[in-house]
Order: structure tokens, then sequence, then C-alpha cells
């Protein structure tokens, strides 16, 4: 399917209106996360979630039934920009910061905060870490909420003088916030190939060690 940008606007008020009518939890959220989506993007949610045009064409539509869209960016079925990974937890830069730097640790597994793996608040604590030295922000807030029972915690950068505000961040920025906060892989070391040597060669090398001269009492 090809969205036009009319449609993009008409498809995306149908929704935020369906979801305001319906009992979805966290519906502020979604809401706010559909805002943001472009063409392409709006493209990828109708086909994550099976949702087809036609299904806007009429006033009568049934409320939706979303897949949660913390497990489709962990399956990769929704862009994101990763920084850091590990087995049990992916972080990404949160699209629509409170601040520079805003970042979500998200436990790979569609569980709520109570049974949120250690591992994930371990990768947060440390990523909060890094982003207060490399953005040389005044504090860190960590806190932990629910999206569409998807546990999740938020690390939001704290500057002196700069009130946290929810904004869409430019595509430019998250790329090169990206690239300075993400972990880098270490290529590993390469092991040097040690060379034979003859007896000859040792012998000629034991030669040239310095002659230490010591009495026996």
């Amino acid at each position: 399917m090809v969205i036009s940008k009319e449609q993009s606007e008409t498809i995306k008020k149908r929704l935020i209106e369906q979801i305001d009518k319906s009992n979805q939890p966290d519906k502020e959220k979604i809401v706010d996360y559909i805002k943001t989506l472009d063409e392409s993007g709006l493209e990828q949610f109708l086909k994550q979630n099976k949702i087809e045009i036609s299904d806007f064409d009429s006033e009568k539509s049934t409320p939706l039934e979303q897949e949660c869209i913390f497990c489709s960016i962990i399956n990769g079925k929704i862009p994101s920009y990763k920084i850091a990974e590990t087995k049990k937890a992916v972080a990404i830069l949160e699209i629509n910061p409170l601040s520079k730097g805003h970042s979500l640790v998200i436990p790979t597994e569609h569980l709520p905060v109570e049974k949120m793996p250690k591992s994930a608040l371990s990768l947060a604590q440390k990523l909060a870490k890094k982003i207060k030295k490399k953005l040389k922000s005044e504090d860190i807030k960590i806190e932990t909420s629910n999206l569409m029972g998807h546990g999740m915690i938020n690390i939001v950068p704290l500057y002196k003088d700069v009130p946290t505000k929810k904004i869409k961040a430019e595509e430019k920025d998250l790329e090169k916030l990206q690239s300075k906060l993400e972990s880098k892989t270490r290529a590993p070391r390469k092991k040097v190939k040690e060379v034979e040597k003859n007896p000859e060669e040792i012998k000629q090398e034991l030669s040239k060690l310095p002659k230490i001269s010591f009495r026996i009492p």
C-alpha cells in the first residue's frame, strides 16, 4: 500500500479517535506515538497490526486491538535508535524526548514492571552514567512505567535551567546522539604468531645476556 500525506493525516485522526474511545491502557502514550509517525512509519504500523486502509472508508469501524509497540521494536518491526543491548534488554533513544538524551530501556520479554529482570535496571544505571558523562547533564532521573503491559525504564537527563518538555526529536539529532552514546563492539585482539627459533639462534641470544658473578660463601 502507498499512503499519501492526506491519507496519513486522515488515518491518524481516525486511529486517535478510536483509541480515545477504547479502554486501552496508556492511551495517551499510544496517541503520542501515532502522532509522530510519518507516511512510511504509519504504513508499517498498519501492516504490523493487520489494518487495511479500507477500514477507514466508513465512519463505522471497530476499536483497534494493537500489538505492543515495544514488542514490535524488539522484533525489528518498528525502526528505532538503539544505543545498547543485552540478552534481556534493549536501550533506545526516545523519539519524543523530555530532554536531550532521554532514553528507554525495554526488556526483550513482554513483562510488567514488577517482573522486569534486574539486568534491565543494571543496564539503565550503566547507561545513565554514560549519558551524564557524555552529555554533561546536571543529574539523571530514572523511573519505571508501563505501556500496553510492557514494562520499561525511562532515563531522563536533567540540565540546569532547562525545563523538561516533550517534543518530537529531529532524525538528524537522534542519529548524532546514537553515534555518541551507542556501545561500540571491540574488535578481537589478533594473536601474535610465535616464530620458532632454532637452537643456534637461542644460543646466540643467551650469549648476549649480561653475566652475573657471585661467590658461594
